[in-house]
């Protein structure tokens, strides 16, 4: 298992939950990964790129061939696919391990150019996960219960939480909208041991935010709605936002840049 690697360009993305019945990332994730071999990028999957705790049976088997196909016509290129253990997915990490393909990971530390960079998937920061682990993981099975019901639910709670982060836990100026104060102050910590930007998935929602001493945390988001990525280039650290949706002979970067 490996925990540290240098790489000069690298793309991170998290929570595509392939598998869970809201999920509509399959077609996205396979020309993700047709993009990322054109232009030369390895991939980092930040955690619940696959989904067992709120999973529809029928649905991971229609998305995971056509997505492990890609994954194999990826890696024939000689890159690299790099796989950091999620809440959702930590059943499969053997499984995955063992099928090939994928460089497993619970965490990585990155060195690009003169930057050090922190990815984890983050839901060790998570009170409500690390206090109270059999209630979250039940209210983890009646989501995707609610979700089968009604998925517009996912968006609901979304702007919910982006609310509570905001007039419920009052969280300080400085974090992203919709976490809790938590992975804002696990981030700084990280910075603290050596990290010129820390960077965590399974909050699903996307965004940045300055550090004490110039440092930058990134949240990479989820790809149930919208598909942000990030762009690591030579120690350069960009949030984007990757459309597979692009007028004819449109490169894709362009487009991320454009929208992001």
């Amino acid at each position: 298992m490996i925990t540290e690697i240098r790489d000069r360009k690298l793309v991170v993305i998290s929570d595509l939950h392939l598998g869970n019945p809201f999920s509509k990332a399959k077609n996205s994730t396979v020309e993700f990964f047709h993009w990322a071999a054109r232009h030369g990028y390895d991939v980092v999957i930040n955690g619940d790129g696959f989904e067992i705790a709120q999973v529809s049976f029928s649905k991971i088997a229609r998305d995971v061939p056509e997505v492990f196909h890609a994954l194999k016509s990826f890696t024939a290129k000689g890159l690299d696919v790099y796989y950091v253990i999620g809440n959702h997915d930590i059943v499969l990490e053997n499984f995955l391990n063992d099928l090939g393909g994928f460089k497993m990971a619970p965490f990585l530390n990155v060195w690009s150019k003169d930057q050090r960079i922190r990815i984890e998937h983050g839901h060790l920061y998570d009170p409500f996960f690390v206090k109270n682990p059999e209630l979250y993981e039940f209210a983890t099975w009646f989501a995707g219960l609610a979700l089968h019901l009604n998925p517009s639910l996912y968006k609901m709670w979304i702007a919910f939480e982006k609310f509570k982060s905001k007039y419920i836990w009052k969280q300080p100026a400085g974090g992203i909208a919709g976490e809790h104060a938590n992975f804002r102050e696990a981030a700084v910590e990280l910075s603290q041991r050596g990290f010129d930007a820390v960077i965590f998935g399974h909050t699903h929602h996307a965004g940045s935010a300055e550090l004490p001493g110039g440092r930058r945390y990134f949240n990479t988001g989820s790809w149930l709605m919208g598909t942000p990525f990030l762009e690591i280039n030579d120690g350069r650290i960009e949030l984007r936002r990757w459309d597979r949706f692009m007028e004819p002979g449109e490169c894709p970067l362009t487009t991320a840049r454009r929208a992001a």
